[in-house]
């Protein structure tokens, strides 16, 4: 009886310890994917005084996190930002962003500690957003 215990504790614990190495190997392979989502994103230097009156749409692929945003521009202004989707995980906080790019007349804000690949996703969105609306000379 002793033997069987030990035979199957033995077997709970390998079988413990493997789905714990897959979930490990799972995890890295994520974050590899989403740094190279992060990487791909380019953000054009957005002159205001350019972008015309308007509501435009953006979108970005962080990875692991995924932005829909409606800019609404007047008088060379962002006067709204309407988040249209955010799928983030533990990324919410970066929401905020967006309150601070209405203020400021930029998309180029400070990212948000701890929701970093948001706060790239989210400021690429409005950033293609706002290329929409560039006045061709």
């Amino acid at each position: 009886m002793k033997k069987t215990v030990k035979v199957v504790l033995i077997v709970v614990a390998t079988a413990f310890l493997l789905f714990m190495v897959s979930m490990v190997a799972v995890v890295i392979s994520m974050g590899k994917s989403t740094q190279k989502a992060l990487d791909e994103q380019q953000n054009a230097d957005i002159n205001m005084e350019q972008v015309k009156d308007g509501t435009y749409m953006g979108s970005s692929d962080g990875g692991m996190v995924k932005v829909e945003v409606e800019v609404e521009v007047k008088d060379h202004k962002i006067v709204n930002i309407n988040l249209l989707k955010h799928e983030c995980g533990k990324g919410k906080p970066a929401e905020s962003m967006l309150d601070e790019m209405v203020q400021k007349n930029t998309d180029d804000v400070d990212c948000v500690s701890g929701a970093t690949a948001s706060s790239k996703t989210i400021r690429n969105a409005v950033n293609k957003a706002l290329q929409c609306g560039i006045e061709e000379n």
